[in-house]
């Protein structure tokens, strides 16, 4: 499978049949798609991804983002994490399953909760 990957703020790429994974790094970045078979995979803050006709998955992780598709058909896959971020399908924004990344309520630190991890995967 072919990848592509865009790199940077404020990017915008259109594509009219996206068959591959495509991967878009960057905040404030335009990704359009008219049919999606592939994967789409978007990291950062206020991103926008429109597809009209999605058959394969799209990844968005960030907050502020949002994803409209035009219509899904069966064994689509749309995952989004991260806060304020919205799914608009056919004009209507549909609730979604979204995750959002935490550290452990009982660390003050990330390197502490590394520490823990590796602690438990070395015994």
């Amino acid at each position: 499978m072919k990848k592509y990957s865009v790199l940077g703020n404020k990017k915008k790429v259109t594509m009219e049949v996206n068959s591959t994974l495509l991967k878009v790094i960057g905040n404030n970045c335009i990704i359009r798609v008219t049919v999606n078979q592939g994967e789409i995979e978007v990291v950062g803050n206020d991103c926008r991804v429109d597809v009209i006709d999605n058959y394969g998955s799209v990844n968005l992780v960030g907050s502020g983002g949002v994803v409209s598709i035009g219509k899904r058909w069966r064994g689509d896959k749309v995952s989004l994490v991260g806060p304020d971020c919205h799914v608009v399908v056919d004009g209507k924004e549909k609730k979604s399953a979204s995750y959002e990344a935490q550290l452990s309520p009982f660390s003050k630190d990330l390197d502490d909760v590394i520490e823990s991890i590796f602690t438990f995967v070395m015994r």
